[in-house]
């Protein structure tokens, strides 16, 4: 008995998706083509970009891990611990000032 209502039900929901999908494409194909509104190009980032934005962060005390925003996303894990590196080398003379003061 359970097989049969399973089986029932599955056979109802396929044909279900397969109204809903025959429906769609005869709706479409009965429309006029119409011209779709170009997307606006997005912004490319470069590598400079990124350092820029890891810099940003520094400069203002939030430095975090920016490899998801879109600025660092293009790059690879190499090229991002560069940037990384770029930022705390520019600024190795101000950390290890602080590491010393805050020596106990």
């Amino acid at each position: 008995m359970r097989r049969t209502t399973l089986a029932a039900l599955i056979a109802a929901g396929l044909l279900a998706l397969t109204a809903c999908s025959s429906s769609a494409s005869t709706a479409s194909a009965d429309k006029p083509a119409t011209t779709a509104p170009s997307p606006s190009p997005s912004k490319t980032y470069t590598y400079e970009d990124c350092v820029a934005l890891l810099e940003y962060d520094y400069q203002q005390g939030k430095p975090q891990d920016a490899s998801k925003d879109p600025e660092c996303a293009h790059l690879t894990n190499d090229q991002y611990v560069k940037a990384v590196g770029e930022v705390l080398t520019a600024h190795k003379d101000e950390i290890l000032e602080d590491a010393a003061t805050q020596e106990p």
